[in-house]
């Protein structure tokens, strides 16, 4: 009972190296660890640790234990790791979800791997332009967890009109429609931009979050903070794989230069100590 406190604590405030250890044990192992944790705890540890190694520990365990931390995780998380996830333990585990969790679960699933649809938050909600503010705010303190920096604004149909700043709803009076506080257009990102396009959207100078539209414009998701920070080390490190390629293919041309060049002066003098030789003797 201590050791699994311990182990909990542990993870709770150093995340990263938790990860880190998991990352280094073979599956059983890594599901023993995961097994000892509370789902909450366990579903936070999921942010951290690569999809592959989630999907295997978890496969470890019952699909209704793995359906319980999936369910407490972040969607975009859980979804995936469920992308890796063996496809018959993928479908016995999406049996163990609720239906609400299943639903967002299959939204991110239906974009194709680390688009911005698959890498958003479908959890986040939003308001009709027509909510007034009293209405908005009661909204938000039923499912605080699912609040960001932001409200983000919708007409009648789901299109995503506009976002207004925490901050500014707070301020407002009471009866103000959500509509005319709402910032127009909102910075939104297409679902199937690519995470390139995601890390290099212009809209991260401003906010904090960024809105995701499908292809009828909308409302779907949220592309959060963290996310754009862990594609910017993902985009350095790519940069960095290209220019590493670049200059060892340099390095490559050079030494096949210099290599050339020495071949060359090797020839030049022994063909001149050739000539002066068969001159001699003439």
């Amino acid at each position: 009972m201590l050791e699994n406190t311990l182990l909990k604590t542990f993870v709770l405030k150093h995340p990263a190296e938790a990860a880190r250890a998991i990352e280094a044990m073979d599956s059983a192992g890594a599901s023993d660890v995961m097994g000892a944790l509370p789902d909450e705890v366990c579903a936070e540890l999921l942010r951290w640790l690569a999809p592959v190694t989630s999907a295997a520990a978890l496969e470890h365990l019952t699909p209704a234990r793995s359906a319980r931390v999936l369910s407490t995780a972040r969607r975009h998380v859980a979804a995936a790791v469920l992308r890796v996830t063996n496809p018959s333990t993928r479908a016995f585990t999406m049996e163990h979800l609720s239906a609400k969790s299943r639903a967002e679960i299959e939204q991110s699933l239906r974009y194709s791997e680390n688009t911005a649809g698959a890498l958003m938050d479908p959890e986040v909600r939003a308001v009709s332009e027509t909510s007034s503010v009293e209405d908005a705010l009661l909204q938000m303190r039923q499912s605080p967890q699912h609040a960001l920096y932001y409200l983000y604004v919708v007409a009648a149909d789901q299109r995503l009109v506009g976002v207004v700043n925490i901050r500014q709803l707070m301020q407002a009076r009471p009866e103000q429609l959500i509509g005319l506080l709402a910032t127009r257009p909102a910075q939104a990102v297409s679902a199937r931009s690519s995470w390139r396009v995601v890390a290099a959207h212009p809209g991260w100078r401003r906010f904090h979050a960024l809105p995701v539209v499908d292809d009828g414009g909308r409302f779907a998701g949220v592309l959060r903070y963290e996310v754009m920070r862990s594609l910017e080390q993902r985009l350095a490190g790519t940069a960095a794989a290209d220019q590493a390629a670049e200059t060892g293919a340099a390095l490559g041309e050079l030494y096949q230069i210099g290599l050339l060049g020495v071949v060359e002066s090797a020839s030049a003098l022994l063909l001149g100590t050739t000539g002066t030789t068969s001159g001699s003797k003439r």
